[in-house]
């Protein structure tokens, strides 16, 4: 064999290889395409196809398109991509105005998560109605007055009213010195049934609440939180970020009202051959059931 033919060889066999390829490709074993819908995807899939869904209706607000993307889903998957799509967003902190678009979208479609609880829109107060004028009659003229003694006065007792108690009670506050991030750690529970036989014996441990809206309050700013969103940690936790020399206050439901106010970064004892570093403090809260 001639080097001629011995460069050829490798060229030929490539042109040959590439030639039977297509034939195959086109003739014996051709590639057949299927149109499908989303309702037939796998469950991974069909969870991405939600999120995809959503984040489009974040970006054009079109309600009608969103609900045609996702007719014929099962709803079991509509409300697990949405939740976790959702309690993600909360958990990074996105735009009010974007949670509660998203969280718009979710309520139609009837997903319930706590995170949702927070941006859901406050309906509007019903307009007073006004009462029709009362029409005056003329007044008869009183008979002619009688004198009469005046009687002594007898002074009224006056009772002061009772303040009414508060359903949140901040049980423990404790100094937290593991962790590189100073933080307000809050663990919410429900207060215990307690059995006036049974006061002096020892209460089961509280149930802790998910779904409570926390406010964290400072001298220009505020911070708001939910229980729950974290339930790996606690049903009932949630944590804020704490700069030093910032005095907080904490609140539930409402900002106005703190349960525990003065709150600022203190230092940890230092350890071994270490300086004192900011500590985190963890705060368990007790909240009366109605």
């Amino acid at each position: 064999m001639s080097r001629r033919t011995e460069s050829l060889a490798p060229v030929a066999g490539a042109i040959l290889g590439l030639v039977l390829g297509l034939i195959y490709a086109w003739l014996v074993a051709p590639v057949e395409l299927y149109n499908t819908t989303p309702a037939l995807l796998r469950s991974d899939h069909r969870h991405e196809w939600i999120r995809l869904t959503a984040l489009g209706y974040l970006a054009d607000g079109d309600l009608e398109r969103a609900l045609a993307r996702l007719d014929g889903l099962g709803q079991e998957d509509v409300q697990a991509a949405l939740a976790a799509l959702i309690e993600a967003y909360a958990a990074q902190g996105q735009p009010v105005e974007r949670m509660r678009a998203l969280t718009d979208l979710a309520q139609r479609l009837g997903v319930d998560t706590p995170a949702m609880l927070v941006y859901l829109e406050t309906p509007a107060s019903p307009e007073p109605v006004e009462e029709p004028p009362l029409v005056s009659s003329p007044t008869p003229s009183p008979p002619s007055a009688i004198v009469l003694p005046t009687p002594t006065a007898t002074p009224t007792p006056f009772f002061s009213p009772l303040p009414v108690p508060s359903p949140h009670r901040v049980i423990s506050q404790t100094l937290v010195c593991t962790g590189t991030v100073s933080q307000l750690q809050v663990l919410v529970r429900a207060a215990p049934e307690i059995d006036e036989e049974e006061a002096e014996e020892t209460l089961e441990e509280a149930v802790p609440l998910a779904g409570v809206v926390l406010w964290l309050t400072w001298p220009g700013g505020a911070d708001r939180a939910v229980t729950g969103l974290r339930p790996h940690i606690d049903p009932g936790y949630a944590d804020f970020a704490l700069q030093p020399g910032v005095p907080y206050a904490l609140s539930i439901g409402e900002p106005d009202a703190p349960i525990l106010s003065g709150l600022t970064v203190q230092l940890c004892p230092a350890t071994e051959g270490g300086e004192p570093r900011p500590g985190s403090w963890r705060v368990v809260v007790e909240i009366e059931q109605q």
